[in-house]
């Protein structure tokens, strides 16, 4: 019983193949690490993740990688935040929304926050684009070079390697075959 369900969850995280799904994945991390972590805002977009049909795991690792390069960007997504927040036009929407109950733990009105929300939001769609581009490159020519290379011929023959991607193809046929 419990192999099954840890069947159904390999073969869940492993069935998102779909480009579309991957590229979604990497752009809503993108989006997760150049806005900073701790406030209302954050949290919501990471919940998002787990609403939409994204691969998860992609995004997860993607995240932890745009993470580790997004204090680079700092500086422009605080000028960013700042010229937002301090345009005349807006201030008054900025206050009112503020004033609202939950609004001050969305932290909307810091630099940072903003600046990161808006560029994120901006490149979502380009790195969206970007990303499925390069696994249609991937899938179709890279793929079966990289396979061919001799290190990667001698890790797929290990004992240990070969058992898991075992457990992952039954994984996947019994998920095919419930779902």
């Amino acid at each position: 019983m419990v192999l099954n369900a840890v069947a159904r969850i390999v073969a869940a995280l492993n069935s998102n193949r779909r480009p579309g799904e991957v590229a979604a994945g990497v752009s809503c991390a993108l989006v997760l690490a150049l806005v900073p972590g701790g406030n209302l805002l954050w949290i919501a977009v990471f919940a998002l993740l787990f609403l939409v049909k994204i691969n998860l795991s992609i995004a997860l690792l993607s995240l932890a990688l745009f993470t580790l390069a997004a204090p680079l960007a700092d500086p422009a997504l605080d000028a960013v935040g700042y010229s937002v927040l301090t345009a005349e036009p807006l201030r008054s929407a900025f206050t009112a929304a503020y004033n609202l109950p939950i609004a001050p733990f969305a932290g909307f009105n810091e630099t940072l926050v903003m600046g990161g929300l808006l560029v994120g939001l901006a490149l979502w769609m380009p790195v969206y684009l970007a990303t499925r581009a390069f696994l249609q490159l991937y899938r179709n020519t890279l793929r079966s070079k990289i396979l061919q290379l001799p290190p990667v011929r001698w890790f797929t023959r290990l004992p240990l390697v070969q058992r898991i991607s075992g457990w992952i193809r039954r994984a996947n046929a019994f998920y095919q075959r419930t779902w």
